[in-house]
């Protein structure tokens, strides 16, 4: 119960502060960061706090301590302790509270968490986060919005290296970048590569399968392999004037695993086969040119035009071989070409009563054709698209209350060939309030109907066998899931205090789920539309600065339920928390993380189970180098991920161990510096990856 008591504790001492912070929000930032004790944001000027709340979102500026404790855009935005935010501080992946990715943008533009982990922080002036539907970014529903600096001469360079040195250079990251900047344009150029090599672990299981003589296998992982390369190469070009800034990129994004070999033993319950020794080997190839295109401007006051266009083509490959004791071989070989492409258009206005209207148009275009040749051969071809239409009315009353309609509508058809095509137009409606309640605080209500996508690994019609008596089968005919999304916050940013309380449900029905059944001397794997799952969190998150900014504190506690209805009916219901701590000194900055053991049911009938990580990060920065030492688990031995279900006539229960990502330690290098700057520097990189269909077994 010990550490129960210290995180009760923690919130009790920090709800005590907010009440004295509060009253005293108008006072100074410590002298160490006096830089930011006044700022200047859209026309207001802020003194002596460093996160702004607006109407729709909150403002966060970094501080010099925060800035120079980093090497990259994701690392500040963990620095800035945002609370219903969680960095892994390993991979620098973002997560929202209620475990949910949030959408990443760079000055309006849409990115991804890996574009935005190659800024430098020095380049970011704010980052803002929407947790909710906005005006500005209607159909997501959570956002971080990098702003940077703009620059009219000069340039930079800027060189990272990542390696893991426990176990001993087993991976490992390199990308070297450089921008220039002459009056109002901009070019900058990317390059990089990365490798992973995973030497032993593997999946040790035990399934029970319903034959007409039912049977229990056995696997123990023996050895394993696992070698991944990845390059990556972009050239970026933005044009800016004072209402206007014109974006595009192309770029390639090639990710190879040419070694991917486990060895297990395998033994049945009858002996309906021989025991003895099985060896997966897969091989992959994914080939991703993109471009991009972006163009935003203001032609009058209170009026924003927004284009925005993404291309992406994928020419992939998978190889795989399954091969145990005497019995046949099972072999599958996928070549796979696809294309995504994607327009939108925005356009807003404020009008004169305190009202303003958005409207946000969407077109999709996505097509894959695959190849399905070995065990069992098959012809893949799917073709779709859809609208998505988001206007969106805003009224705000007595500059406290604002009140957003969006009666939304997603059009969307793909045929598969061999199935024929599917139509539907689904309404994609929101509601949204907030209350100011004063300068620092504010009052959040939103609902929103929404409904998934079809993901073409699960709606196709193929079929591939994964071993002698297993059969993988896709399903054309799955509904789309229907969801209700509720969102109840309150939200307090103070001197050196951010508060959230939060309160979110969901409610999902036709919810895709795995199925098993038996056909002959087979066990087929497949996927049904069944039931609904009800899901809520509710808890509080919270940052505090102590020590002149020197240390800060934060804290997620929450309360996750769970309860799915119709075949496999289950609930889960489970108490989380977080826990961060940064500590700056001198040229020094030292950080800590904790997240307990997770378990929680996917909807799609599994549940999962982790383990605890603990993460801790000692860096130091001098003028433009920076070295960052750090390590996770350290007291643990491998990372174990648990699987398991009973669907009946098949039941499952796995544990994956990866040695690598277990217990390790890394070294992150990265110097940077200017030439013919007046005083700072400049922003951004991309290179798009693209997604693949391919059934993979």
């Amino acid at each position: 119960m010990g550490y129960k008591y210290l995180i009760a504790l923690f919130f009790m001492e920090l709800f005590a502060a907010t009440e004295a912070s509060a009253q005293a929000d108008s006072a100074a930032v410590a002298k160490r960061d006096s830089i930011y004790k006044q700022m200047e944001l859209e026309g207001v000027t802020v003194e002596g706090r460093t996160a702004i709340q607006k109407d729709d979102h909150t403002a966060y500026m970094p501080t010099q301590r925060q800035v120079d404790a980093a090497n990259s855009g994701m690392r500040l935005l963990s620095n800035l302790m945002i609370p219903k935010l969680l960095v892994n501080l390993a991979d620098h992946s973002v997560k929202n509270a209620d475990g949910s990715a949030p959408a990443i943008y760079i000055d309006n533009r849409k990115a991804n968490a890996t574009e935005a982990d190659r800024l430098r922080p020095k380049d970011i002036l704010r980052v803002e986060y929407y947790d909710r539907q906005s005006k500005k970014f209607p159909g997501e529903q959570s956002v971080v919005n990098f702003i940077t600096r703009k620059y009219d001469r000069g340039g930079y360079v800027d060189v990272r290296t990542s390696t893991n040195v426990h176990p001993l250079a087993c991976a490992g990251e390199y990308a070297v970048q450089a921008g220039f900047d002459t009056k109002k344009l901009n070019i900058t150029l990317l390059g990089g590569s990365g490798f992973n090599d995973e030497d032993g672990g593997g999946t040790s299981s035990t399934e029970r399968v319903g034959l007409t003589t039912p049977f229990t296998k056995t696997t123990m992982a023996l050895e394993g392999i696992d070698k991944m390369r990845a390059y990556l190469g972009m050239v970026q070009a933005t044009y800016r004037t004072d209402k206007t800034t014109v974006y595009a990129n192309v770029g390639l994004n090639w990710q190879e695993t040419p070694t991917s070999r486990y060895r297990t033993a395998v033994a049945y319950t009858p002996e309906v086969y021989p025991a003895s020794e099985a060896t997966t080997a897969t091989t992959s190839r994914y080939a991703t040119p993109s471009a991009a295109f972006f163009f935003e401007t203001k032609p009058d006051s209170g009026q924003t035009l927004r284009l925005n266009a993404t291309y992406t083509h994928g020419n992939n490959a998978y190889s795989r071989t399954y091969a145990e004791g005497s019995l046949p071989t099972v072999v599958q070989d996928t070549k796979e070409k696809t294309d995504f492409a994607e327009l939108s258009a925005y356009y807003s206005i404020d009008m004169k009563h305190s009202n303003s209207f958005s409207a946000e148009v969407t077109g999709v275009y996505y097509g894959t054709r695959t190849d399905y040749v070995g065990t069992m051969a098959a012809w893949q071809v799917i073709d779709g698209g859809g609208v998505l239409v988001f206007p969106q009315y805003i009224q705000t009353f007595s500059k406290k209350i604002t009140l957003t309609v969006c009666p939304g509508l997603f059009w969307e058809v793909y045929n598969i060939e061999g199935y024929g095509k599917t139509s539907r137009v689904v309404g994609r409606p929101s509601v949204r309030a907030n209350y100011k309640m004063g300068n620092n605080s504010s009052l959040l209500a939103f609902w929103c109907l929404g409904t998934s996508s079809p993901e073409m690994s699960y709606y196709n019609n193929t079929e591939q066998r994964v071993n002698q008596y297993t059969v993988k089968r896709g399903n054309p005919s799955l509904k789309m899931e229907k969801l209700h999304y509720f969102n109840l916050a309150y939200n307090l940013s103070a001197k050196n205090i951010n508060l959230s309380l939060i309160g979110q449900a969901a409610l999902n029905t036709d919810v895709m789920k795995a199925s098993y059944s038996i056909e002959g001397n087979d066990l087929v794997e497949t996927y049904i539309s069944d039931g609904s799952l009800f899901k809520g969190v509710a808890g509080v998150a919270a940052s505090w600065a102590l020590l002149g900014n020197s240390l800060q504190l934060m804290g997620q506690l929450l309360y996750n339920w769970q309860k799915t209805t119709g075949q496999y009916a289950t609930a889960n219901n489970r108490l989380e928390y977080a826990l961060s701590a940064n500590y700056y000194l001198g040229n020094f900055s030292f950080t800590a993380q904790y997240t307990p053991k997770t378990k929680y049911y996917d909807g799609m009938a599994l549940w999962h189970e982790g383990p605890h990580q603990y993460f801790f990060l000692a860096s130091w920065h001098h003028k433009g180098l920076f070295v960052e030492v750090g390590c996770q688990r350290m007291f643990d031995g491998a990372l174990k991920n648990r699987q398991w279900f009973d669907y009946g006539v098949y039941a499952i229960d796995k544990t994956t161990t990866i040695n690598n990502w277990g217990s390790s330690a890394w070294v992150r290098l990265s110097y940077s510096f200017d030439f013919g700057r007046k005083k700072v520097e400049r922003t951004k990189m991309d290179v798009q990856k693209g997604s693949s269909g391919i059934m993979k077994i």
